[in-house]
């Protein structure tokens, strides 16, 4: 006799056969763009402010999927400067605090090169943590597997209680022997990658049709993920939760393509739009990092510059005002002065002429283009060695 997920959830086979035809141009573009990411040298304060603000687009993005209301900067004032939030949010900073705490460990875990097994007590410690000091129903045991059939959404039930176990038991087998045959230093490197990023995703969405806990199952998953991608070696830290980004900008469709996962058994489906996402927000995050490498190389190239400038106040004043000219878009002449209190205090008391005079000097080494009725740039774009002449501002 069989069980009886065999007749309600006949979708979960824990039989995955890619489609490499549909998923091979995009796990090349996302494999490339690890790599790159990986052998990209930040200076360390940098690193660290790279990884912290991925560190809380993760947590952002895997809380605001089940509800949470709190922006970006609310979410950096409470992990990185433990603000605490009035009574009636006192819940969201719950959920942040501890979605955060579990990112956090899955970060050490990849830094210290553990090598990732999943087991049942993994999933139920990490749903434990997510859950803790969080109002739940009656029926939901933090960390424990769920003895109640669940309605999820009104739409999809998880599996039949009593399979629960047996299922999570197969699951984490299935995911390790993956994560084991993915580690042959026979296979090439992008297959292995291939194979860590479709289990990382496969995981989630087998927890998800599980349902093996009374709530906190996306969360559980999501975590999941992150920590197959964090400690594969080929994903770095910081991309390891762009999937849940792309799930939470995409969230309709997310819940969209899990329900036709299984209702129309449709694996491959979802592996694709997962892959999809991956590899924009791994793009965006290429963007991010060039830009912060081009800020550091500017930063340096005015330094160099101003070597060569008679040494003096009006020297340091042009260089404080270049550097404090926004990267983006040009600053009315109006504005220039203020651009940071020190600017400020530096012109304090100075005519317009002393403005115009620093404005042409700088004009003139090549470092700020503009005029007063457009507003004035600095010219960043001449760190852009290997970009068409005429793209150049």
């Amino acid at each position: 006799m069989g069980r009886l997920y065999e007749q309600t959830h006949p979708w979960i086979t824990f039989n995955y056969r890619p489609d490499h035809s549909q998923a091979s141009m995009r796990m090349g573009e996302a494999f490339s763009a690890c790599f790159q990411l990986a052998g990209t040298p930040l200076q360390p304060h940098l690193a660290r402010q790279f990884a912290s603000i991925y560190l809380n687009k993760g947590v952002q993005a895997t809380t605001a999927i089940e509800g949470n209301t709190l922006s970006a900067d609310a979410i950096d004032e409470i992990v990185n400067k433990n603000r605490k939030l009035p009574p009636s949010q006192q819940y969201l900073e719950q959920e942040v605090r501890n979605v955060a705490e579990v990112l956090s460990a899955i970060r050490e875990a990849a830094w210290s090169g553990d090598h990732f097994r999943l087991t049942p007590q993994w999933l139920k410690s990490r749903n434990g943590a997510i859950l803790a000091q969080i109002d739940v129903a009656d029926h939901v045991h933090p960390g424990e597997f769920t003895t109640t059939t669940l309605l999820v959404g009104n739409v999809y039930r998880g599996a039949p209680p009593e399979d629960v176990p047996y299922l999570v038991d197969r699951l984490c087998d299935w995911v390790n022997a993956r994560l084991d045959g993915g580690q042959s230093d026979s296979i090439p490197g992008d297959l292995a990658f291939f194979n860590a990023v479709t289990t990382a995703i496969l995981a989630h969405l087998y927890l998800v049709w599980i349902h093996p806990f009374g709530d906190g199952n996306g969360r559980t998953a999501r975590a999941v993920e992150c920590a197959i991608l964090a400690t594969s070696g080929m994903v770095p830290w910081v991309s390891s939760n762009l999937l849940s980004d792309h799930y939470n900008r995409t969230r309709s469709h997310y819940y969209e393509r899990l329900a036709s996962s299984s209702r129309n058994n449709d694996v491959q489906g979802f592996v694709d739009y997962a892959l999809s996402g991956f590899v924009d927000m791994l793009r965006e995050q290429i963007t991010e990092v060039q830009r912060m490498q081009r800020r550091v190389a500017w930063v340096n190239y005015i330094h160099e510059v101003f070597q060569h400038e008679t040494q003096g106040e009006a020297s340091r004043r042009r260089r404080m005002l270049v550097l404090a000219m926004d990267e983006d878009g040009p600053t009315p002449r109006s504005q220039l002065r203020h651009l940071s209190a020190e600017l400020a205090e530096t012109y304090a008391g100075r005519s317009d002429k002393t403005l115009s005079h620093d404005l042409n000097r700088l004009r003139s080494l090549g470092l700020v283009a503009g005029d007063a009725r457009t507003g004035y740039s600095p010219l960043v774009g001449s760190m852009d060695a290997f970009l068409p002449e005429n793209n150049h501002p």
